[in-house]
């Protein structure tokens, strides 16, 4: 990568070790952090001349559609995405966000291609005792190449895990929030981000 924000990566796994630091009890597992979020935009970015970001801030209007569409609130009022870019053209985009587990929540990137398609989902960090397996690369690849037209129901779009149920659905819902988040708010100004950073 020949150009990176470092204020962004500084920002982002600040963001990301204050959530994995709370509600956590002596008798749950502690948080295991299988990578950070500047080691997945270093990696999957790596051939990009330079990574930004925009902020999302769905108005009241764009929330109702995004929960509508979605069946479920929006847990936030903010999210903020990772734009990869070289020679004035997105190479890609990154979302990371949390979606609530059994009892604690599982932090996870989803990447998109420029046409809004997803390239690879990842476990950033896990909390449960128990139902990692969603980590399996045989069901994160699962995620991969769907987009805005996709269904993502576990267990008739996306095989769950055996032993994994719950975190499977969970990551499904993560990963459809993500699309529908791309969707609605950022491929409509692809081009104003890229004008402005």
């Amino acid at each position: 990568m020949k150009t990176v924000f470092k204020s962004i990566f500084i920002w982002v796994c600040a963001g990301m070790s204050a959530v994995a630091s709370t509600g956590l009890t002596p008798s749950r597992a502690p948080a295991v952090d299988y990578t950070t979020p500047q080691a997945l935009l270093s990696e999957h970015f790596h051939g990009s001349e330079r990574v930004t970001y925009v902020k999302v801030k769905p108005d009241p209007s764009q929330r109702a559609q995004l929960e509508s569409r979605l069946g479920r609130p929006l847990p936030k009022p903010e999210y903020t995405f990772f734009v990869a870019q070289s020679h004035g053209q997105p190479d890609g985009f990154a979302l990371f966000d949390d979606q609530i587990g059994q009892h604690e929540p599982i932090s996870f990137a989803t990447f998109f291609d420029a046409e809004g398609r997803i390239t690879r989902v990842e476990v950033v960090a896990y909390r449960e005792p128990y139902g990692d397996g969603v980590r399996a690369e045989r069901f994160r690849k699962q995620f991969v190449g769907r987009g805005s037209q996709s269904a993502f129901r576990a267990g008739t779009d996306i095989d769950a895990i055996s032993g994994a149920t719950i975190s499977s659905r969970s990551m499904c819902v993560g990963v459809e929030r993500a699309v529908a988040l791309f969707d609605l708010a950022v491929r409509g100004r692809v081009g104003a981000v890229l004008a402005t950073r």
